[in-house]
């Protein structure tokens, strides 16, 4: 009988000692969530980053940039923050060919302010456009391209073509005061 006691008691402390680690457990966890999501400007916020570039359209194509010297082609466009939160964005130009990338300037505009001005080659990832004013979750900014051929382009060019493609990244603005992108 002695043995028999002596085992349901170890039984028992057992279980009461199981129960006690289980509930530590269950506060300790408790306590590390609450405390990783309460603490003030300790928040972590997951987002979706996702811009659209004049709604899938091309902004230039072949037919409308028959350019002489002197003169430019304009064209508006749209960069759309489909993000779920605000989001600084770039622009760049990307396979960039043809003979007149060295006579013709690009120009972006938001409004009146200039954005970016350059040659095409000047255009790039590493030297993009970026604009100081970041996009809100859901804002559509209308900008304007601007395409100017040089007055001294000589008559060599008057057959000549080029062709691009303007790319655009985003990169959330929060937290991210030297807007670096990846």
């Amino acid at each position: 009988m002695d043995k028999s006691k002596g085992t349901k008691k170890r039984i028992y402390i057992s279980i009461a000692a199981a129960a006690v680690m289980f509930v530590m457990l269950a506060v300790t966890t408790y306590s590390l969530i609450l405390s990783l999501v309460s603490v003030e400007d300790n928040l972590f916020e997951t987002a979706q980053v996702q811009l659209e570039l004049n709604n899938g359209q091309t902004v230039f194509n072949g037919d409308d940039m028959n350019i002489e010297p002197g003169h430019s082609i304009v064209r508006d466009f749209t960069v759309e923050n489909k993000s779920t939160v605000e989001v600084y964005y770039r622009l760049y130009l990307e396979n960039v060919s043809g003979p007149l990338r060295d006579t013709l300037t690009f120009e972006i505009y938001d409004g009146s302010t200039l954005l970016f001005s350059g040659r095409a080659d000047d255009m790039t990832r590493e030297s993009p456009c970026v604009d100081s004013n970041p996009l809100a979750a859901g804002e559509v900014r209308t900008l304007t391209a601007v395409v100017k051929m040089s007055e001294s382009a000589s008559s060599e060019y008057q057959t000549a073509s080029v062709s691009f493609d303007i790319s655009a990244d985003a990169v959330q603005a929060r937290n991210n005061p030297d807007r670096l992108f990846g």
